[in-house]
């Protein structure tokens, strides 16, 4: 016995399953988008949590020397919220309330730079 397949057969096959794994792939695609986004807004929340409590203290304050509590470093961060260095360093910088300490806060103009964060109500 001999079965025979017609060509029409082997090519809808081959659609059906093209389809079918390019929907596949697209819903596998926005649900990892989906937990991404997610992931990042939790961990948004914590580091601004995390920091707003600990320089809500030094709000109005007008401070000028090197260790001004209203900034607070990147590596002080991730210890505290648990997080690696590289990923306080990218949630700081997208995050729209946290701003990077730069040149122009610094005390004078031979102090070291060191990469540090603020609030941005706190620090502007």
């Amino acid at each position: 016995m001999s079965i025979i397949i017609s060509s029409e057969k082997i090519v809808e096959g081959i659609v059906i399953g093209g389809v079918g794994g390019a929907f596949a792939g697209l819903a596998i695609w926005l649900l990892q988008l989906r937990r991404d986004k997610c992931t990042e807004r939790k961990h948004k929340d914590k580091v601004y949590n995390w920091i707003y409590k600990r320089t809500e203290k030094h709000k109005g304050l007008t401070v000028g020397s090197p260790n001004d509590p209203r900034w607070i470093s990147t590596l002080e961060i991730a210890c505290y919220t648990n997080l690696t260095p590289d990923r306080v360093r990218y949630i700081c910088y997208v995050h729209n309330k946290i701003r990077p300490k730069t040149e122009e806060d610094l005390w004078k103009p031979d102090e070291p730079w060191k990469e540090k964060w603020g609030i941005r109500e706190f620090v502007d």
